[in-house]
């Protein structure tokens, strides 16, 4: 009874016990959460499955009968256009064999009219034309010579009072601008008088400045020192990369020399039907003409020992 009782009774036991349950509890609550998660992403998957499905099934069944409704039209609009032009054609066949019968001795006889029409009016041509090309050649020329004749009489009478005119326009605007232009010169070159005096004294106000500022001669003198710095400094480096520029032009000028008999030997090796140039045997008399000491290329032109002949006119 005491053992019980002490059980009961201890608070830490009675804590732990407690714990222990809300551990399960908590475990057990966690477990029917998560399945019912998982039931939960189940479900929905299904249901977009499904949701899915049935789309596809309707757009399918609506294809369908839109295809069934597609064919049936097609068939009625054929069968329609098959009749409506069977009728057609029955309709035009019969009045083009009615308006053929109809047309036949008309238009042979308005052909006979036509060509006997042309006929005479072919030779009623033949024999005016002539006539109407003398008449109307006959009234060009005059027509031509009285325009150039009455073209210079006008032309002469307008260009005498085209000069008169332009003579007294020409007095009039020079003797009223003659006061405007003698003004206008007295006061541009006063104006270029001013100008020039003022940049003179511009000038020398600037080189008076320039030549007694400190800060100017400081900044010169300073400017030429580093320049002179600068060009201690950059020198040597130029000079050796300059050397190294030809010491490579050099090994390549070299290798260049040594590569080009092997690269001919190849050739001439891969290419058996090709055969090789004759050498011609250069002249005695003859100089090589080398453009640089580093260069493979030689010009080998003989030496022309006499004049040139003179050129037969």
């Amino acid at each position: 009874m005491a053992g019980a009782a002490r059980e009961v009774t201890d608070p830490v036991e009675a804590a732990k016990h407690g714990i222990g349950s809300s551990k399960r509890l908590i475990a057990a609550t966690l477990d029917d959460l998560s399945d019912h998660h998982s039931w939960l992403e189940t479900y929905h998957r299904d249901e977009r499955l499904r949701a899915e499905r049935l789309r596809r099934r309707e757009l399918r069944e609506r294809l369908e009968r839109r295809y069934r409704h597609t064919v049936r039209t097609t068939k009625h609009a054929a069968r329609v256009s098959y009749v409506r032009g069977r009728s057609a054609a029955r309709f035009s066949k019969r009045h083009a064999i009615v308006f053929t019968q109809w047309a036949a001795p008309r238009l042979h006889t308005l052909a006979r009219h036509t060509s006997e029409t042309a006929a005479l009016m072919w030779r009623w041509s033949q024999r005016h034309t002539p006539v109407f090309t003398r008449r109307a050649y006959t009234a060009a020329r005059d027509s031509f010579d009285w325009s150039v004749q009455t073209s210079e009489q006008a032309g002469y009478a307008f260009r005498r009072c085209a000069s008169a005119l332009s003579a007294e326009v020409a007095t009039e605007l020079q003797r009223s601008i003659a006061p405007l232009r003698r003004r206008g010169m007295a006061e541009w070159a006063r104006r270029r008088l001013t100008a020039r005096r003022a940049r003179a004294s511009v000038e020398r106000r600037l080189t008076e400045a320039i030549a007694t500022s400190q800060t100017v001669a400081h900044v010169r003198k300073k400017s030429r020192r580093w320049t002179i710095r600068a060009i201690r400094i950059c020198a040597p480096p130029t000079q050796r990369a300059h050397n190294a520029a030809l010491r490579i032009e050099a090994d390549l000028s070299a290798l260049i020399l040594q590569i080009v008999p092997a690269f001919r030997r190849l050739l001439l090796a891969h290419m058996p039907n090709a055969s090789p140039p004759a050498k011609t045997a250069a002249p005695t008399n003859s100089r090589a003409l080398i453009v640089r000491p580093t260069t493979a290329l030689v010009c080998i032109a003989p030496v022309n020992a006499r004049p040139p002949a003179p050129a037969c006119l």
